[in-house]
């Protein structure tokens, strides 16, 4: 879900995403390249303390990645100093919003955003990381792009809403988005069950389960990943890919007949609609992939 939320930021910043440009670590964090043109892409998934963001200018132009700009280059639209006094309008007007809840308040410090638009580009974007983080951004289940995810999704003109039409449009986004990582966490827990299945017949399952474990991390992978992450040779991988895709436990994506990659068989969610109590309660099934059947519940809320 970190990949789809970055993907949405980068949609609502009106730049292509290529997944060719992400990579994911052992420990599975998400990252991505030079080549991922989205603006303020330092923010996503990295911390930033909700005081900061209304009383430290510095530490938020920082978490953007503004300090990294070079000023006198052409990309920079504005000069630090005009940035400052920006900022601090914006925390001023901020300041002089009625007390409401952390989502509800989340939407509307990124409608201020946009208006004062501080940083002098990609406002637009910068404002929904910002209202992620002081919303569902306080808790984990948020890497800073799910209301980008749930407004992507919902198509709502929320760009041009003010008021409380721009409240009810940011709370179905924040529902939305939420709904879309329950429905993808039930798609993949329904995914390691079956492919539990499949290991459990197997006489000799090999190092099949650390190739299942390695593809669902990630959004595809190829055999010189896999013999890389693996520590197998090239045709060990290539053996071990076929034999999952043989099971159907891995799809061949490319279509081609050499730098082939392959994905799990998992489709992404196109629509939180229908997500309701059936996903909240099958998503906390015992975890197949357990040390030892150890039952391990994720305990990010949603």
């Amino acid at each position: 879900m970190a990949i789809a939320e970055r993907q949405a930021l980068a949609r609502v910043d009106g730049v292509d995403f290529d997944l060719a440009n992400v990579t994911v670590d052992g420990r599975g964090t998400v990252s991505s390249s030079v080549y991922d043109l989205t603006n303020w892409k330092r923010a996503i998934g990295s911390p930033l303390t909700l005081e900061a963001i209304l009383s430290d200018p510095e530490a938020l132009l920082d978490w953007f990645g503004v300090a990294d700009i070079d000023y006198d280059s052409a990309v920079a639209h504005r000069q630090r100093a005009e940035i400052m006094q920006s900022l601090a309008a914006w925390v001023r007007a901020v300041k002089g919003l009625p007390p409401s809840p952390p989502l509800l308040h989340g939407g509307r410090l990124a409608a201020a955003w946009r208006q004062h638009a501080p940083l002098g580009r990609g406002d637009t974007v910068a404002s929904l990381l910002i209202g992620d983080r002081w919303g569902a951004g306080r808790w984990n289940g948020s890497q800073g792009g799910l209301t980008a995810l749930g407004l992507t999704l919902t198509g709502a003109a929320w760009k041009v809403a003010q008021g409380e039409v721009l409240d009810r449009i940011w709370l179905a986004a924040v529902t939305a988005g939420a709904q879309t990582h329950l429905q993808m966490e039930v798609r993949l827990r329904g995914y390691a069950a079956r492919a539990s299945q499949k290991l459990a017949a197997r006489r000799r399952p090999g190092r099949l389960k650390d190739l299942l474990l390695l593809a669902m991390a990630r959004p595809y992978v190829t055999s010189s990943h896999v013999a890389r992450s693996l520590e197998l040779t090239s045709a060990g991988a290539i053996k071990l890919l076929t034999i999952a895709t043989e099971e159907g436990l891995l799809l061949e994506r490319s279509g081609q007949a050499s730098y082939r990659s392959y994905a799990i068989p998992v489709s992404e969610p196109v629509s939180s609609s229908t997500a309701g109590s059936r996903l909240a309660a099958t998503a906390f099934e015992p975890d197949f992939w357990g040390e030892e059947g150890e039952i391990e519940v994720s305990q990010e809320p949603f």
